[in-house]
């Protein structure tokens, strides 16, 4: 009787261990000493968590990559730890994740950890938070800003539609992202206080360098300007392009920032018309940003756009940039036309939006998928948040003017603020004197034909700055009289419906 029931405990046990036996123990360690010592991450009022594409498969009904399911626990000298259990059907699996300083949600910086899910445990770390194993000290320093917006292109009754003062507002967003900077006082509402200029806003902010910024002077934080309420404006209200950047200097500096135009636009409506719509891109010796290397011209495959509308794909994250892209339609495949140049033609029906909008190209041909691992190895004209810009109106329209790889263009002339102007304008040149270079900035309300040439005292044709096609927009061209001797020369804008000529002297 007495072995039976040893026998019977045995089972029991056994049983016991076979209903554990479906989980695997999954331990996460990491160490925010130096954190802590760099005022990144205070216990007292902080604290760590660990977020990842494994939390749905772990059981956290809230889903990958959030919420606080995975806090992590003091353990022992500067090490916090959580574990918890995964089912052993997912053994085999690669998952990423990231350390995430709540409740400011600092998070690891680029790239992702990785880990394998094995069977019986695993344990993870203990690893430096931010890969960060070395103590800097930090020196913060704090600046006033003095902002200066002029937004006169878009205030009131304009092109493509109005900011109005009664019911719109103009913000300044960022300088404490990514920890780049903190505590931002002051009102990040702009405001017009000077009755005599209606389109220009002011604000004064003082910031102090964030941790992220170690060094204080010299280094960098990021911001733009935001228009609200957002369903009045394209792209929520944010500016389009690439943030903004300011460069700390000595502790106490006042800056008063220029006179900025934001790259910010009203909705602009719907179509009446189809529009007839034409985008070209110059393949000359165009480079792979991956990796630096050129890319072969003459052995493209095909040449493909992808941009925030609809008709150009309209989704900037939702895609591999592979082959398979150009099958689902978003990524839309050009046509080698003539030399090194590529179009993609379409027509937009009616009701399409109209407004500004950004895209860029992608190239495949033999090895680029080879690029970066082979992930999204088609997406190798800029790197994130880089893009071409133009804008759509309700008339037929060919943008004309992209080179791979470069905002500006080739021959010099760069668009220099995305604003819409209202006129045709051509300045006078900067600086004038001048020796041996100078810069002509000219304004074009709508799409058109440009050239912008230099002349002699003689009438005699110097140099054709460009020759082409543009949207609308203020452009600025250099001109390097290094092989010219001292006079007076002129320079002739000329459009569709405008010439204008003025007169530049170079002083030697």
């Amino acid at each position: 009787m007495k072995k039976l029931k040893v026998l019977a405990l045995i089972f029991l046990v056994s049983a016991f261990s076979f209903s554990q036996s479906g989980t695997i123990n999954l331990t996460f360690h990491v160490d925010m000493g130096v954190a802590t010592a760099e005022g990144l991450f205070n216990p007292q009022v902080q604290s760590v968590v660990v977020r990842g594409n494994f939390q749905a498969d772990a059981g956290d009904s809230l889903g990958n990559w959030q919420g606080n399911m995975y806090e992590m626990l003091y353990n022992y000298g500067t090490i916090y730890s959580v574990t918890f259990t995964m089912p052993d059907s997912f053994a085999g699996n690669s998952y990423e994740y990231k350390f995430v300083i709540t409740p400011d949600e600092i998070w690891e910086i680029d790239p992702n950890r990785i880990f394998s899910l094995n069977s019986p445990s695993v344990v993870v770390g203990p690893y430096y938070f931010n890969y960060d194993s070395n103590i800097t000290i930090i020196e913060e320093v704090t600046n006033t800003l003095n902002f200066t917006a002029d937004i006169s292109g878009i205030l009131g009754v304009g092109i493509g539609g109005a900011f109005d003062p009664n019911q719109d507002s103009l913000l300044v967003m960022g300088l404490d992202w990514d920890n780049l900077g903190k505590n931002v006082v002051g009102n990040r509402r702009m405001l017009n206080t000077d009755p005599f200029n209606v389109g220009i806003y002011t604000t004064t902010l003082t910031v102090t360098s964030g941790s992220a910024a170690p060094n204080g002077v010299g280094d960098s934080t990021e911001w733009k300007f935001r228009a609200v309420p957002d369903s009045r404006f394209q792209n929520t209200g944010w500016e389009i392009g690439l943030n903004r950047q300011y460069i700390y200097q000595a502790d106490g500096t006042v800056v008063d920032l220029p006179t900025i135009v934001p790259r910010i636009y009203p909705n602009f409506g719907t179509s009446t018309n189809e529009i007839d719509f034409t985008l070209n891109v110059d393949m000359t010796d165009a480079i792979n940003w991956y990796n630096g290397e050129p890319i072969p011209v003459d052995s493209i495959d095909y040449v493909v756009v992808l941009g925030s509308v609809p008709w150009l794909g309209n989704s900037w994250t939702t895609h591999c940039w592979c082959p398979d892209d150009t099958v689902n339609g978003l990524l839309k495949v050009l046509t080698h036309t003539s030399g090194n140049i590529w179009s993609y033609d379409t027509t937009l029906p009616v009701g399409i939006n109209l407004g500004p909008f950004e895209f860029r190209f992608g190239a495949m041909y033999p090895g680029a998928d080879t690029v970066n691992g082979g992930i999204a190895y088609l997406n190798n004209e800029f790197p994130f948040g880089t893009n071409h810009f133009s804008i759509l109106f309700d008339q037929p329209i060919s943008v004309s003017n992209n080179w791979f790889g470069h905002l500006s263009l080739p021959d010099g002339v760069e668009r220099i603020e995305n604003l819409l102007p209202s006129d045709y304008h051509l300045e006078q040149n900067y600086p004038n004197p001048f020796n041996p270079t100078t810069k002509i900035r000219y304004s074009i309300p709508e799409y058109s034909s440009v050239t912008l040439k230099v002349f002699n005292l003689l009438g005699e044709e110097i140099e054709t700055l460009f020759n082409g096609e543009q949207s609308a927009g203020v452009y600025e061209a250099t001109f390097d009289a290094s092989n010219l001797s001292s006079g007076i020369y002129f320079y002739t804008l000329q459009t569709k419906n405008f010439t204008l000529t003025k007169k530049m002297i170079l002083i030697r």
